[in-house]
């Protein structure tokens, strides 16, 4: 596979301004796909863009993507973080990458192509953690973090289980598992007043917070230490907790 021939030949597909070895082209008026060989020639760098589209802020991306593909390409794992990024107007602060198993960018039209490619997206350094296994990897990138929208929010890695005696409301099974941060932020508020409910949370560096709800008040337990904490707090520390 030749990604230097492939695409190029891509339906309307017109050099990028400002990037060498780099292409453009729409397959409809909805999306459009800009691609920049890796440093090595052989493997894809692929922005995907549903919607309003911003020339200066993708072309910013596939740089840094390619002045640090070292960092990925190869590597074997389906989703990294690429930090120290900055474009004025835009928050982001790192470039995603995601590797075949989780994109699934060319899978159908061209196999060959799609195991080559690595799809690049703005993110923010609270959403990887750089140690998702394929299955994470997919979740994240097709259901969480909205890859192809360059104007989208930030969606904090959290991993969480959590029962509440009174709502009746609980995660399933013994794992913690991927959650808007929205969500857990709901869960703490439910906890006051409910004895015997608990809410378990994780962010990217593995960093585990539990909060269990007693006849006493809300006990924190982290680090191996424990204190109880006030109901007001715990909204705050869990989005801080996150970053």
């Amino acid at each position: 596979m030749n990604p230097g021939s492939v695409l190029p030949a891509m339906p309307g597909a017109a050099p990028v301004s400002g990037l060498a070895s780099a292409w453009r082209w729409s397959p409809n008026p909805m999306f459009t796909f800009t691609a920049a060989l890796s440093t090595d020639g052989r493997h894809n760098l692929q922005v995907n863009v549903r919607g309003p589209y911003d020339e200066a802020l993708v072309t910013a991306l596939l740089t840094h993507a390619r002045a640090h593909d070292n960092t990925f390409v190869g590597q074997g794992r389906p989703l990294v973080a690429v930090g120290g990024f900055q474009h004025d107007g835009t928050e982001f602060d790192t470039v995603g990458v995601a590797a075949a198993e989780a994109h699934g960018y060319h899978a159908m039209e061209n196999p060959e192509l799609s195991a080559v490619t690595y799809a690049v997206f703005p993110a923010y350094a609270s959403e990887i953690s750089g140690r998702e296994n394929e299955e994470e990897a997919w979740s994240r990138f097709r259901k969480m973090l909205q890859p192809n929208k360059l104007d989208r929010t930030e969606v904090p890695f959290v991993k969480m289980r959590y029962d509440n005696t009174r709502t009746q409301s609980m995660s399933k099974g013994d794992a913690r598992g991927f959650a808007p941060l929205d969500t857990l932020v709901r869960e703490l508020g439910l906890l006051d007043g409910a004895p015997g409910s608990f809410v378990e949370w994780e962010n990217r560096h593995g960093a585990v917070w539990r909060v269990d709800s007693t006849g006493d008040g809300l006990e924190l337990t982290h680090d191996a230490t424990q204190e109880t904490v006030d109901p007001g707090q715990l909204q705050a520390m869990a989005r801080s907790s996150v970053q």
